[in-house]
C-alpha cells in the first residue's frame, strides 16, 4: 500500500463512520434510547433543531416529552443522500432524512429534510459537535419558520465551513 492509498482507506472509513453515526442517532430516536442518543454528541455539542436549540442533555429531556417518550406512537427515521468532508479531526456533513410517525389518533404522518452538522474527532471518536435540522416539509403541528431555512443555491447552510 501506498501512503495515498492509505490516506484514501482512512477517509472512506471515516466517512462510513460518520454515515454510521448519523444512522446511529436516528435509531436511538426511534428506539427512545437515551444512552445511544447521548453516545452520538460531544457534551458540549450545541443542536438547533426548530423548536428545540440547545444542548444534548437539553435536547434529550425535550423529545423525552415528545418523539421519544414511548406512548407517542411508532416514529421511523430514515436516511438516504449523506455527504461528508474531512478535515483532520473536524468533519462536515448532510444527511438527507424522512420521518414517519403514527399519531394517537391513528394517523400517519411525514416530514422530511435535512441534517446539516459538523463533527469533531476527540480522543479518537467521531461524535456530533453541532446540528442544525433544516425541515423542508412539515409534519402537522410543526412551524417549518423555527428551523434553519435552506435554499436552492450555494447560499445554503450546508456549503458553511467547507
Amino acid at each position: 500500500m501506498t501512503p495515498d492509498s492509505s490516506a484514501a482507506i482512512r477517509e472512506l472509513l471515516d466517512k462510513q463512520t460518520l454515515f454510521e453515526l448519523v444512522i446511529r442517532y436516528c435509531r436511538a430516536v426511534d428506539r427512545a434510547d437515551a444512552d445511544l442518543f447521548l453516545s452520538c454528541y460531544h457534551p458540549d455539542a450545541y443542536d438547533d433543531h426548530g423548536n428545540f436549540k440547545g444542548n444534548p442533555a437539553e435536547f434529550l429531556a425535550h423529545l423525552k416529552r415528545g418523539t421519544m417518550n414511548p406512548a407517542a406512537g411508532p416514529v421511523q427515521h430514515s436516511i438516504s443522500n449523506a455527504v461528508f468532508s474531512i478535515d483532520g479531526d473536524v468533519a462536515f456533513g448532510e444527511a438527507y432524512f424522512q420521518t414517519r410517525s403514527i399519531t394517537p389518533e391513528g394517523q400517519s404522518v411525514a416530514s422530511f429534510g435535512r441534517y446539516v452538522d459538523r463533527f469533531e474527532r476527540r480522543n479518537g471518536e467521531w461524535r456530533i459537535a453541532h446540528r442544525r435540522c433544516i425541515l423542508e416539509h412539515a409534519r402537522p403541528g410543526f412551524d417549518k419558520r423555527l428551523f434553519v431555512q435552506g435554499t436552492r443555491d450555494r447560499n445554503d447552510p450546508s456549503y458553511e465551513g467547507r
